[in-house]
């Protein structure tokens, strides 16, 4: 775990001993700016952790005393840490600035009455391609699937249940299906992905892209904008089947120690110029109304945030926590049969016990 370099020396105040203000953000998810200018306006100490990845970020919150005020999960989470009783009702829509959220972006299917959650961000997922190693259409998945030669040996993939899902549109499916049989069409053109392409933590994506390591890599749309800045020749993807679309969330764990200062940052966050913010840092898109006046020119142009007409992108798609859970599981599953697969025969006799 890495500890954000947040936390400023005030002078003491009264406010002070209201507590701090406890996060919970995945690695370089949450602008520093953000928790520095919240200190600043409100003198409540702010003090961010990171975790590699949502999985890691839920096993922190599993059983409701996380010590955590503030967490930031991906919407397909929400439904299980509902359910589970490990969020705290707010009431959102009471709170000052609800209505800055933008219409579509409230009452949405794992949070229908506005109880537990603002919205944070959202972005694509896709891949990015560096157009000087290969120099034809990018704009489908059969770059992915079925790589030319001169891209196929440098291929970055996510781990996780992405990948599944961009196969099955590859294919055609839909991508919240929870058909076995489709799935399993699915796994056989995820096997041969496993078996030549790097898995890649997506806190590290955005340096093993932009290094030059990758001539591929399945990438979110604002990390692909980061690498493209140390990596010019970097585009991104955006796939005559479909590519997927992200929302992440700011959500209060249960039981924080400081409920009131959570309370003040979810206010404090539907203020547009604190979204723009973290869409600056982020390089992804918020649901904020006049949030653009505050955004940076080169982000709100960014090719990676504008889709261009009449790209097939799947707005406001949530697979729901347990269609999520499945594709998680058939992930696993592709994984566990790559690493077998890959030991020789050899290898595994010299790992058994001598008799």
């Amino acid at each position: 775990m890495a500890i954000l370099a947040l936390i400023i020396a005030l002078a003491p105040c009264p406010s002070l001993a209201a507590g701090d203000l406890r996060v919970l953000a995945r690695a370089r998810t949450i602008a520093p700016e953000v928790l520095t200018k919240f200190e600043r306006e409100t003198g409540i100490r702010a003090i961010g952790e990171e975790v590699g990845d949502s999985g890691e970020m839920v096993a922190r919150l599993k059983g409701g005393q996380s010590g955590f005020d503030i967490a930031f999960p991906p919407d397909h989470h929400v439904a299980d840490l509902i359910e589970a009783g490990l969020l705290e009702r707010v009431w959102a829509d009471r709170l000052p600035g609800f209505w800055n959220i933008e219409d579509p972006w409230r009452s949405r299917s794992f949070d229908p009455r506005n109880e537990y959650t603002i919205p944070n961000q959202w972005g694509t997922t896709s891949f990015a391609v560096d157009t000087s190693i290969h120099k034809g259409d990018i704009d489908t998945l059969r770059l992915l699937f079925d790589p030319p030669p001169e891209v196929a040996g440098r291929v970055g993939i996510l781990d996780g249940a992405d990948i599944v899902q961009l196969a099955l549109l590859y294919l055609g499916e839909a991508r919240c299906t929870p058909d076995t049989g489709r799935l399993d069409k699915a796994l056989k053109e995820v096997h041969p992905l496993l078996a030549r392409a790097r898995l890649v933590r997506p806190a590290d994506m955005v340096q093993s892209l932009g290094g030059g390591d990758l001539a591929l890599a399945v990438v979110r749309s604002g990390d692909a904008m980061r690498a493209r800045d140390s990596r010019p020749s970097l585009a991104y993807a955006y796939p005559r089947e479909g590519n997927l679309v992200w929302t992440d969330v700011i959500a209060v764990p249960r039981n924080p120690p400081n409920r009131a200062n959570a309370l003040k940052f979810l206010t404090f966050m539907l203020k547009p110029e604190n979204a723009a913010l973290q869409s600056n840092f982020n390089r992804s898109a918020n649901m904020i109304r006049g949030s653009e006046a505050h955004m940076l020119a080169p982000v709100l142009a960014a090719p990676e945030l504008v889709a261009p007409w009449p790209a097939k992108v799947g707005f406001l798609v949530s697979c729901g926590a347990k269609v999520q859970r499945r594709h998680e599981e058939v992930w696993e599953q592709a994984k566990r049969q790559a690493l077998k697969s890959s030991v020789s025969p050899e290898d595994a006799a010299a790992s058994r016990p001598a008799p």
